[in-house]
């Protein structure tokens, strides 16, 4: 390599490097003007004025906290992205960075890279971090796990070493970041409400591997030390972070809602419980309600932890306004954990850009979801609409 072109190397890590670690940056709104969106719903128009308000300030006017979803490949390579989570949003979750095999490597060794690099830039933007997730039966670094059993000398060394394990794993993370929140333990129940065990899961997943096969009590036994280790590491590191209990489908109701909320109830190192709603915009109105009621009754705080609406017959942009609705007029706020999107731009959605789940589209531009969203926060807010 010559001198000049050694020189244009090293310039282009440190312009790399204040990217990945600054807040700043000069990287131009993606829809700078709201009135050209996608798809092309017809809405009211709204005198540009009022956007001088983003999603966070009219979210916190109303007593809410709202997050967003993302993964490093989007923080990496998108500058639209970082822009809009600036914007409108007051907290992050990481997609994968925190979890068990992103962090955990195949010989044990803990790799925080990604997640820090993430992580720094959003402290650095002033936005919260949640932490995601502490247990789960998928994405476990199951070749580091299973390397463990098949070395133990029977069935019993076996299980301490993977109870020895999950402590450990939680001393690190709860040590290492510093988050409002812990989902401690993420889809444990079964839909009709049955503890996860290998009669109810697939075993074909990536890295799956259920704890819970590895405590005498089964899944319940592996909950309850979860929440315990994570209570206690917040303690010994001097570190507060509400602790949640997070799952899916709990708006249909079933046997999953009332174990959860009973689970919740009755054990008092859970201060919160996540319902993730990927919902399509059809979802019967009044079970969201009878969801969010039964959730309050607990008397834990209540979040939306992964919300994506995928299209329907109904309106998305209704259906969204009406969750936000329903969350602010029946969860109290001293019982809001907040609501946060499972994703930003439709672009990078898990479910795929063409069920356009989220408030932004393909190319970032506002959609009606937005719009109606913004209009009806900004309504209750009380803020200066000129």
């Amino acid at each position: 390599m010559n001198k000049i072109n050694f020189i244009y190397f090293i310039a282009a890590i440190l312009v790399a490097a204040t990217l990945f670690s600054s807040c700043g940056g000069k990287t131009l709104d993606p829809d700078p003007d709201p009135y050209d969106t996608e798809p092309a719903t017809p809405v009211d128009k709204t005198p540009k004025s009022v956007y001088k308000y983003g999603l966070r300030e009219l979210a916190q006017a109303n007593g809410l906290l709202i997050g967003a979803e993302y993964t490093y490949s989007e923080y990496a390579q998108d500058d639209s992205l970082r822009v809009v989570l600036k914007r409108d949003f007051e907290a992050v979750t990481f997609g994968n960075e925190m979890k068990h095999d992103n962090i955990v490597a195949g010989d044990g060794a803990l790799v925080f890279n990604r997640a820090d690099q993430m992580a720094q830039w959003a402290k650095d933007c002033g936005l919260k971090l949640f932490g995601h997730t502490l247990g789960w039966h998928n994405q476990q670094q199951s070749d580091y796990l299973n390397a463990l059993i098949s070395g133990a000398k029977d069935a019993d060394e076996a299980a301490a070493l993977v109870r020895k394990a999950h402590k450990t794993w939680v001393e690190a993370m709860v040590k290492h970041f510093d988050v409002y929140g812990w989902d401690v333990v993420n889809e444990v129940f079964s839909d009709s409400g049955d503890w996860r065990s290998s009669a109810n899961t697939s075993t074909k997943d990536y890295h799956q591997f259920l704890w819970g096969s590895y405590y005498s009590g089964g899944t319940k036994a592996f909950v309850d030390s979860a929440f315990r280790n994570a209570r206690e590491a917040l303690e010994r590191n001097g570190k507060t972070a509400d602790l949640y209990i997070n799952d899916y489908s709990l708006e249909w109701l079933g046997g999953k809602l009332e174990a959860i909320c009973n689970y919740a109830q009755n054990n008092p190192d859970v201060t919160g419980i996540g319902t993730q709603m990927h919902i399509s915009a059809d979802v019967p109105r009044d079970n969201i309600k009878t969801m969010l009621e039964r959730m309050v009754k607990t008397g834990k705080k209540v979040r939306i932890s992964e919300l994506d609406v995928t299209l329907g017959t109904a309106d998305q942009a209704e259906t969204i306004v009406y969750i936000f609705d329903q969350y602010l007029k029946i969860v109290p706020e001293a019982q809001r954990g907040g609501i946060s999107f499972w994703g930003v731009s439709d672009k990078n959605s898990w479910l795929g850009y063409s069920k356009e789940p989220l408030l932004y589209s393909y190319s970032y531009r506002r959609k009606d979801a937005y719009l109606k969203l913004h209009a009806y926060l900004l309504e209750r807010s009380g803020l200066d609409k000129n």
